[in-house]
């Protein structure tokens, strides 16, 4: 069972490959935090990487390096510590429509490829909630990892010269990096180390967790998972608990309901969403979410299809429906 893949599947990651960045000394480039996962490839020279709201100091990152900045934290890019800093958006709108944004004195250039990514639920989600605000891949371990630094390379080509059909090309292949660069990390987790993404790694609770992910549907026990898993009851319910966080059924009722909530949003009828959760009936499926959300899942589906109609740019509906919208934040 490949836990990572059944854990990544829930993630419903989308990216944006947005520029390329010719920056000559002395520079400076800040991006503000929010919603969006950054990333950043030094295609070739080197910077410093000052990761706002952290107490981390400046990283020194060179031709090769790989970061990602997984929640969304601000941060600051440049070539010495005292060079001016100047927003993103700035180069960007000075750019025009110029695929490369130029920046700098004229000194030694650095090259960098930004972007973003964006995750659907994202706070609900255990492998990203447990990530760090920055995870850095240097060239010598994106070596290690199949087919990481060649992907890098490609982005970086393709990004030179772009064609027809570049922003695809580019968008499809940085998802398939954040993938890699997320094996790296987790494969360099220490032995002793605990959370979540240790447990992506142990060979008995990450098998559970891919059962769970690939199978939400079956009617699992906890004594059902423990036999699958070659361990006893008692040991299992421990084991899972200390690694992941949580017990393995509550774990599980969470990754139902996060199911359960994007069958609704997309109109899914009760019985459907039932079926697919795992739960005998519709009334199990609405006691269920109803502990959960604090709403039955009908009038949640209904203020998803009243908020979906509200018209553009009417945010007297938009707000009426989302107001009547349950907050559905992990429990």
């Amino acid at each position: 069972m490949d836990a990572l893949s059944d854990v990544l599947q829930a993630i419903r990651l989308a990216s944006n490959v947005f520029k390329r960045a010719e920056l000559s000394a002395p520079w400076g480039l800040r991006l503000q935090g929010g919603a969006l996962a950054g990333f950043h490839y030094v295609v070739r020279g080197s910077c410093w990487l000052t990761v706002e709201g952290t107490s981390a100091p400046a990283t020194a990152l060179s031709g090769g390096d790989l970061v990602l900045l997984p929640l969304g934290h601000a941060h600051t890019l440049r070539d010495r510590a005292k060079s001016p800093v100047r927003s993103i958006e700035t180069l960007i709108s000075e750019a025009g429509g110029d695929d490369v944004l130029r920046s700098g004195g004229g000194g030694p250039t650095t090259t960098l490829i930004s972007g973003c990514f964006t995750f659907e639920d994202r706070s609900r989600n255990p492998l990203l909630a447990s990530l760090p605000p920055l995870i850095r891949i240097t060239s010598d371990e994106g070596c290690a990892v199949p087919w990481l630094e060649q992907n890098l390379q490609f982005i970086a080509a393709e990004s030179a010269s772009p064609r027809p059909g570049s922003h695809v090309v580019l968008t499809r292949i940085a998802d398939v990096v954040f993938v890699q660069a997320l094996r790296a990390f987790i494969e360099r987790l220490p032995d002793d180390s605990g959370g979540f993404l240790r447990a992506l790694r142990e060979p008995h609770i990450g098998q559970a967790l891919g059962l769970m992910h690939r199978q939400l549907e079956h009617p699992w026990t906890v004594e059902s998972l423990a036999s699958k898993c070659g361990l006893s009851r008692s040991t299992f319910a421990e084991r899972f608990k200390q690694t992941v966080g949580e017990p393995p059924l509550g774990y599980l009722t969470r990754l139902r309901m996060e199911r359960a909530t994007a069958l609704l949003r997309a109109g899914a009828t009760l019985a459907d969403v039932a079926q697919r959760t795992g739960y005998s009936s519709e009334a199990a499926l609405s006691h269920a979410f109803r502990q959960w959300a604090g709403t039955p899942p009908g009038a949640y589906r209904k203020a998803q299809r009243e908020t979906r109609g509200a018209r553009p740019g009417d945010s007297h509906a938009h707000g009426a429906a989302a107001a009547r919208a349950p907050s559905i934040a992990t429990k």
